[in-house]
């Protein structure tokens, strides 16, 4: 899991998709997968809002200014987890991050202590520094309204997603197959990459709005997701890094109990 993440999309959606982040980060029965179990201490303690190591960072005025960084975040991470082992920090409409809160905010994610978890919830991602961007996931949740995603895209984003509970290795090297006609544009791909994200990423939302538990495989998908889209951004290679995206969708997939 990214230490520092921005959501961006409707205040619902971030919304969800946080509680989901924050919750299995904690979470004591699923410490390795940060899937979180409803049923354990840490978990419940998120439930009824009393998580000793949760912090909602709230803004004293129009915007979220210097003195609330550094009050909210800073403070609180120069002292280790109270009890579990993550503090997370949710920062609710973090496009309101003054330029110089987030200045202040810069060291704290760039020299992260292990145990922060910072999720910032945005309904666009035009206000952040580019220092900002450079050192966190961006994951878009919610379609861009002002820009049409591309139809052939998304429909095949909505596949894989749609698939993911029963892909194999076969489904997986057709996939890598289609993607082959994205490979020469890394902008396109990452289009891609959003886009799927950001299918998985409703279907945990619209579980965590309806109380359930997302499974595991939605979870593991956004995981790998982040993995290729910080690989390419990075310029590194665009064949490896989609193979290991769908192989380790294959993965957790194979390991999932099936309904």
């Amino acid at each position: 899991m990214s230490h520092a993440q921005i959501l961006v999309g409707d205040s619902d959606t971030v919304r969800s998709h946080a509680r989901v982040l924050a919750k299995g980060a904690n979470c004591l029965q699923n410490m390795e997968s940060k899937t979180p179990c409803g049923g354990c201490t840490s978990c419940k303690l998120f439930e009824a809002g009393n998580h000793p190591d949760t912090f909602y960072v709230t803004k004293t005025k129009q915007s979220i200014g210097v003195d609330d960084v550094r009050e909210q975040i800073v403070a609180p991470m120069s002292t280790k987890p109270f009890a579990y082992s993550y503090k997370v920090f949710i920062v609710d409409k973090a496009e309101t991050l003054t330029p110089a809160a987030q200045s202040a905010l810069l060291k704290t994610i760039e020299e992260p202590a292990p145990y922060g978890l910072f999720l910032f919830l945005a309904a666009h991602s035009h206000n952040f520094l580019p220092t900002i961007l450079s050192r966190c996931h961006l994951h878009k949740l919610s379609s861009d309204t002002s820009t049409a995603p591309n139809p052939e895209l998304q429909a095949l984003a909505q596949e894989i997603a749609d698939s993911a509970h029963n892909l194999d290795i076969l489904d997986a090297f057709q996939m890598y197959r289609r993607f082959e006609q994205y490979k020469e544009s890394k902008e396109t791909l990452q289009e891609l990459l959003d886009l799927i994200y950001h299918a998985f990423g409703k279907k945990i939302s619209d579980s965590a709005r309806a109380k359930q538990q997302p499974k595991q495989e939605w979870l593991n998908a956004t995981s790998a997701i982040t993995h290729a889209k910080n690989v390419l951004s990075q310029n590194g290679n665009t064949q490896l890094a989609v193979e290991l995206m769908l192989m380790d969708m294959t993965s957790a997939s194979s390991r999932s109990p099936q309904a």
